[in-house]
């Protein structure tokens, strides 16, 4: 039986790359695709509405943050499998077919993996890169997890792996949290390497330092 796949895609002034993205997303396997905009500024919201088909969904993002739309993004999610994806151009959605393939072998949360053997990134700083890697390595010691890129949130869960979990992070470190959370839960993990693009036009809404601090308590934290 085919699984049905909603694609969650967050925008925040992401003209000039969320209509490219769009017309990348394989649609031979993705079902519908929910977008939550966070009340851009620029043509985001009219880019993306050209891109979309009478199934999909465009909102406006009711809170703030970019956890907050994911878990906006859920509550209108019918799929049965959950795919997590950015809008700037860096996550390739041709890598879908490869993670959706993983849930055929009974997996129930699958990371994207820069670092894992035949990823790479087009995109990392030397200082993205060790801080990745530092966080990486804390979270798993910390936390008991076994994974090779914690912070990069192109992921994919289970609908019934989904409701085992009570996620809240409204920011960043919703990473951190969800990757946690389903290993407390115990979902089977798989990870499939990648290769992180440049963003295709703007800026990294992502501060290196506020955003790292946030992420560091989410490790930290008891669960």
């Amino acid at each position: 039986m085919k699984m049905k796949v909603s694609l969650i895609i967050p925008t925040r002034n992401e003209e000039g790359c969320i209509g490219k993205v769009l017309r990348e997303v394989p649609r031979k396997i993705v079902d519908e695709i929910i977008i939550i905009d966070g009340h851009s500024k620029d043509n985001t919201y009219n880019e993306a509405k050209k891109g979309l088909k009478k199934s999909d969904c465009l909102i406006r993002q009711k809170e703030m943050g970019y956890g907050a739309a994911f878990l906006e993004g859920f509550q209108k999610a019918t799929g049965d499998v959950i795919v997590m994806m950015d809008a700037d151009g860096s996550h390739n959605p041709k890598d879908i077919e490869k993670i959706i393939n993983k849930f055929k072998n009974g997996f129930e949360y699958v990371i994207a993996s820069r670092y894992a053997k035949g990823g790479r990134s087009e995109d990392d700083t030397l200082i993205r890169l060790i801080g990745n890697k530092i966080f990486t390595w804390m979270t798993n010691f910390v936390h008991g997890t076994n994974v090779s890129d914690s912070l990069y949130l192109y992921t994919a869960i289970s609908k019934k792996g989904l409701d085992k979990l009570d996620l809240t992070s409204k920011g960043f470190e919703f990473c951190t949290e969800i990757i946690v959370k389903a290993h407390k839960a115990g979902l089977k993990f798989g990870e499939v390497a990648v290769v992180e693009r440049a963003r295709f036009a703007g800026k990294s809404k992502v501060n290196s330092f506020y955003h790292g601090l946030k992420i560091l308590r989410m490790i930290l934290q008891k669960y």
